[in-house]
C-alpha cells in the first residue's frame, strides 16, 4: 500500500518540476510563481526560496553533488544557486569568506586603540 506522508504547500502557482537531492534529504521544485523551493524530505518544511527569476521557473535540478542548483526560467535566464546542507554549514561558509571588524569595545579590550 501507498500513501503520501507529506504534502509541500508554499507556491503560489503550479508547480513545474520536483526531484530530489542525490542523497534523498531534500526535495527541489519548480513554480509557475517565479521561484524554485528546497524542502526537507524527511519533515515536508520548507528550508529556502530562491527567488531572482523574472518569469516561470520552469526547471530545477541539483548537480550531482547536491550542493548547488541549476533553474532555468522562461525570462531567458539560467541561474546557479549554491546551497547548504544546514544552517550551520552556511553560517560557516559566511565565517570563510567575510572578515569580520572588530566593534570599538572589542579594539579597547584587545589594546588596539
Amino acid at each position: 500500500m501507498i500513501r503520501e506522508r507529506y504534502v509541500l504547500r508554499g507556491h503560489e502557482d503550479h508547480v513545474w518540476s520536483a526531484g530530489f537531492d542525490p542523497g534523498g534529504a531534500r526535495v527541489l521544485t519548480a513554480s509557475e510563481d517565479h521561484t524554485a523551493r528546497l524542502w526537507g524530505a524527511a519533515t515536508g518544511a520548507e528550508l529556502a526560496v530562491l527567488r531572482g527569476h523574472e518569469h516561470v521557473v520552469r526547471s530545477a535540478v541539483f548537480d550531482p553533488s547536491g550542493g548547488r542548483v541549476l533553474t532555468a526560467s522562461g525570462d531567458h535566464t539560467t541561474r546557479i544557486w549554491r546551497v547548504f546542507p544546514s544552517v550551520a554549514a552556511l553560517v560557516e561558509h559566511a565565517r570563510a569568506i567575510m572578515p569580520r571588524a572588530l566593534t570599538p569595545a572589542q579594539r579597547k579590550q584587545f589594546f588596539l586603540d
